[in-house]
């Protein structure tokens, strides 16, 4: 069967033909070109450049078009014997695209440092996906780390060609320095606690595992009996190499010094009233007159007071604590000294 380009409209029936992305288009576009008529009982016949292409459906599509390309259709009659009606023609334009390559140079830095970006394309524009967490100068790359972050944010970098965008992506990290670990620093036998530092993706190590030991590698740690432990956390990064130190010390809470209503003497720290209502004094002896830290923690580890202390002074404290068990350490250069306080 040969079919004319030239028909005339039969029996009142037109055909018209939508392209998805219009006439214009980039290379490798995939493109859809839809007909539309009164009576879907009929059929197509789609056309590209003179030569019958698709099924006799409404929808024709394609994705390696160029530049001069024609399409349309014919809409015939349910048997396709007789040709109805011409549809519009489309003549395509593709544009090609710049294809930008990797990105290269790095894909950490550090709050406040700067990491050179590199494409081997020229020409194109890069842009921060959250300025929050980095900038990135548009002409040159660099990027300027603001605040810790990695994940979602990304540095993309755009070539442009006509009306046809496209871009590289890359995931950056913004690293901080280690800086000291945070965590109980006195805790209960038995009983989990957790250490962290600002800085991630370091390792943790311990002094001695008998006494405590990691059984989460994010910095989730088991104590096991009384006892002084070291925690080291080991991390390299854009801002460099580092290794933090902390001092835990594991209590044996159930044998605690017994709580009465006289001052407590036997270590070198007197607290008083002992029960109290969360007012109390106290003060610590020390032949030296060494200055030390007093840390109030609870019964799970929970550092919820802290201030500095010299010795051989007494101290009036209002705590604003509820009632409950608690315990009050003074820490100095060379011991711990610990004792329990009851809130009630």
């Amino acid at each position: 069967m040969t079919l004319l380009v030239s028909a005339f409209s039969s029996k009142g029936q037109t055909v018209t033909v939508t392209a998805n992305h219009g006439d214009t288009i980039c290379a490798g576009t995939n493109m859809f070109f839809h007909a539309t008529t009164t009576d879907t009982s009929l059929r197509f016949r789609w056309m590209l450049n003179s030569t019958i292409v698709g099924g006799i459906g409404p929808n024709y599509g394609n994705n390696a078009l160029v530049t001069g390309d024609t399409v349309f259709c014919y809409l015939t009659n349910a048997a396709g014997d007789t040709v109805l009606d011409t549809s519009n023609l489309h003549i395509m334009t593709v544009n090609a695209s710049v294809h930008p390559s990797i990105i290269t140079g790095g894909d950490s830095v550090c709050v406040g440092g700067t990491l050179a970006l590199f494409d081997s394309v020229a020409g194109g524009v890069w842009h921060s996906t959250n300025t929050s967490v980095f900038t990135v100068d548009s002409l040159t790359g660099v990027v300027t780390g603001v605040a810790p972050g990695f994940g979602a944010t990304r540095v993309v970098y755009t070539i442009t060609t006509g009306n046809c965008p496209d871009s590289v992506r890359l995931r950056i990290r913004v690293n901080v320095p280690a800086g000291p670990l945070m965590g109980p620093s006195i805790v209960c036998r038995d009983s989990m606690f957790r250490i962290r530092d600002t800085a991630r993706g370091g390792i943790f190590t311990v002094s001695d595992a008998t006494i405590a030991d990691i059984v989460f590698p994010n910095g989730g740690f088991q104590a096991y009996q009384a006892g002084t432990v070291s925690i080291y956390y080991a991390v390299s990064n854009a801002c460099g190499s580092f290794l933090d130190t902390m001092m835990v010390s594991i209590v044996n809470c159930d044998s605690a010094t017994s709580i009465s209503n006289t001052a407590v003497t036997a270590t070198g720290l007197n607290i008083f009233p002992n029960p109290n209502s969360g007012i109390f004094s106290f003060n610590y002896t020390n032949n030296d007159n060494a200055s030390g830290l007093l840390m109030i923690t609870n019964t799970l580890g929970q550092q919820v007071k802290k201030f500095d202390v010299v010795a051989n002074k007494e101290y009036n404290v209002s705590s604003g604590l509820g009632k409950g068990i608690y315990f009050i350490s003074i820490i100095t250069v060379d011991k711990i000294i610990t004792e329990k306080l009851l809130i009630n």
